[in-house]
């Protein structure tokens, strides 16, 4: 965006609400599960404030009959998701900085 001579990088953002405490807690630290604030929730920020990137996916659930529940608007956090789909599919290059395809050894 651009007032004058000065230029804004912005990026739109979808907040969140807080993790659920009691599953975070006894998950140790490792459930973040949260709930989406709707249209409300979206915010518009200066890109350099942006010092960690996060997916929000929705938290399925498998009940005990073997069925997939979706509960409705319940997210759980995933941090660096190229990074861990890496870790599963094969290994990065040394020289890829993370944006590039994944080598996977198909056997």
């Amino acid at each position: 965006m651009r007032f004058g001579d000065a230029v804004y990088s912005l990026a739109l953002v979808s907040l969140f609400s807080p993790p659920d405490l009691n599953i975070l807690e006894l998950s140790h630290r490792a459930a973040y599960i949260c709930h989406h604030g709707s249209l409300g929730a979206l915010t518009v920020i200066d890109v350099k404030t942006i010092t960690a990137v996060v997916s929000m996916v929705p938290d399925y659930q498998v009940s005990s009959k073997g069925d997939i529940v979706v509960p409705e608007n319940t997210f759980s956090l995933v941090e660096a998701p190229f990074l861990n789909l890496a870790s599963l599919c094969g290994t990065l290059d040394d020289s890829d900085d993370a944006t590039d395809d994944v080598n996977v050894d198909i056997e």
